[in-house]
């Protein structure tokens, strides 16, 4: 899988209690698509609020290719 495939403008974003995970889907063309990205509530918790806080937002930001290029300077991979 390369980088283009994992980033979106869209997300669907799941707290599943059962597994205790929180579940990050891309969504494409209105189509949530498999593999989410998976952080465990554990290891959230683990980082306290503000520092789980700060990783899931930067986790999403990651994701979308404008923010990516815009905020982080990281160039759009060359093909």
């Amino acid at each position: 899988m390369n980088v283009d495939e994992v980033l979106t403008n869209e997300f669907f974003i799941h707290f599943d209690e059962s597994s205790e995970r929180l579940l990050v889907y891309r969504v494409k063309d209105g189509v949530k698509l498999d593999f989410p990205v998976e952080l465990r509530l554990s290891t959230l918790i683990e980082m306290g609020s503000a520092g789980a806080s700060k990783w899931v937002g930067e986790t999403l930001l990651l994701l979308v290719p404008t923010v990516r290029e815009k905020l982080f300077h990281i160039d759009k991979p060359k093909e």
